[in-house]
């Protein structure tokens, strides 16, 4: 994955960097990567920046991303479904992640956002996580979608079959 820039105190691009993080969040141990880059340690009272010494500092694009990865990495402590568990079964059954979507009844791009972003709801998190840990549950979702149709059906129902 390519680093992304961040601009410095003195106007100079710096690289993004990752930490993982281990947090007790709402009593549950939580693992997850924060973001963020290095700069000089600013005195918030005098404003006095310090030269000697750089620390996190987080831009407010960082902030949302870790506040995304922390909740995340809580609903899969819940039981939804994990980004790479999602990549997995779709690699498994070489299924694309608008047809996952669409079969579980999201809109065509939710599987895709979900495995770049994380999880946003734990109820649509462990629909996924039962789902794609039971292929006689895809294919009864499969069976049931309508916007799918009956050759795109048949080639799932061999794919799920193949590897059971």
């Amino acid at each position: 994955m390519e680093t992304k820039k961040v601009l410095s105190r003195e106007n100079v691009a710096t690289e993004e960097l990752q930490e993982t993080v281990f947090k007790n969040y709402k009593g549950i141990e939580l693992t997850y990567t924060e973001v963020y880059y290095l700069d000089y340690e600013v005195n918030e009272d005098t404003g006095i920046i310090n030269k000697e010494k750089k620390v996190k500092h987080y831009t407010k694009n960082q902030v949302n991303r870790n506040l995304q990865a922390l909740k995340s990495a809580y609903l899969v402590a819940k039981g939804a479904a994990a980004p790479y568990e999602i990549i997995k079964f779709r690699n498994r059954y070489h299924i694309a992640a608008s047809t996952l979507s669409v079969v579980l009844g999201f809109s065509k791009n939710t599987i895709s956002n979900i495995e770049n972003y994380g999880v946003t709801s734990l109820p649509s998190g462990r629909l996924i996580k039962m789902c794609i840990n039971n292929t006689g549950i895809m294919n009864q979702y499969v069976e049931l979608c309508d916007f799918i149709d009956k050759n795109k059906k048949d080639e799932l129902f061999r794919k799920f079959q193949k590897h059971d």
